[in-house]
């Protein structure tokens, strides 16, 4: 059941039956998130209100009856410019996107199954009333308890329509450079340590920069210093934990927090609910 908290109120479904995508919906008034990152496609229908969110530097205005489209991995932030707002959020591994991307488009996967191509759209905002429609009627069907076949139909459809009519597959074309290189050892370093104390030299050595130089590059390159990319890290593995049916204080040391309150406050400041409604999804 939902939970108003502050003039929100946020619900989550998660479904055996789709995996691979999470679905939100959310109504807040007043409340504004940082910067963050998600590790899916997050697909957005903004059912009211008028909002402005910010990715890679660049504000783009979105309204009720919009489609927005937020890439894994891009940092934004998404806030409405007055009052009230309602959305409701698809959170879409891109293993998912991109697998459909390929069917839809006939491209080949390499042998080893990933890496070849990518899924991707020419506009993050987007009008479109069937897709919009479809979407909300697979958001409806999740939201029901409808069957598996017809649920995960439903999804296959959407997205597909989606991608047919907004979306295109293109080739994953390899980053050079030492700098990169850094970060991404960086990343993977994090990622790989994330319930650790990591310091700030530990991540220079890992990277082969010295660490102001390392500070720079990681903003340029993520749009988030190391020590935000490492919260968001963990807050992704603790939603992977809670939706796993971990309690909570497990969760909070697992992830790598000094204790459950410094965990929930973080955990609402990212993701704009608690960690026990976060669990209680249907």
């Amino acid at each position: 059941m939902p939970c108003a908290t502050d003039s929100a109120t946020v619900r989550f479904w998660r479904d055996e039956a789709l995996d691979a995508v999470e679905v939100r919906y959310s109504h807040f008034d007043g409340y504004r998130f940082p910067a963050h990152v998600h590790d899916t496609w997050s697909v957005g229908l903004v059912d009211e209100g008028h909002s402005v969110f910010r990715l890679s530097g660049r504000s783009q205005p979105v309204r009720a009856g919009q489609i927005a489209i937020i890439p894994p991995g891009m940092v934004h932030d998404c806030n409405p410019r007055e009052g009230a707002w309602t959305y409701r959020m698809f959170y879409v591994d891109d293993a998912l996107m991109r697998s459909l991307a390929c069917g839809l488009s006939g491209v080949q996967r390499d042998a080893a199954g990933s890496g070849a191509d990518v899924a991707a759209f020419d506009a993050l905002v987007i009008d479109d009333v069937e897709v919009f429609a479809a979407l909300s009627g697979f958001q409806r069907l999740v939201e029901q308890g409808a069957e598996p076949l017809v649920k995960r139909a439903a999804m296959t459809e959407a997205f597909s329509l989606l991608l047919l009519r907004h979306g295109s597959v293109r080739e994953e074309q390899g980053r050079s450079g030492d700098e990169r290189l850094a970060v991404r050892r960086v990343r993977g370093y994090l990622a790989d340590n994330l319930a650790e104390k990591v310091t700030l030299d530990d991540l220079a050595a890992v990277s082969g920069l010295s660490a102001c130089h390392l500070l720079r590059v990681f903003r340029a390159e993520t749009g988030l210093t190391p020590h935000q990319w490492q919260t968001q890290l963990r807050i992704n593995h603790a939603k992977q934990l809670l939706a796993g049916g971990a309690p909570i204080a497990d969760v909070a040391f697992a992830a790598g927090f000094t204790d459950q309150s410094h965990f929930t406050r973080t955990f609402r400041a990212v993701t704009g609910a608690t960690p026990r409604l976060y669990r209680m999804a249907e």
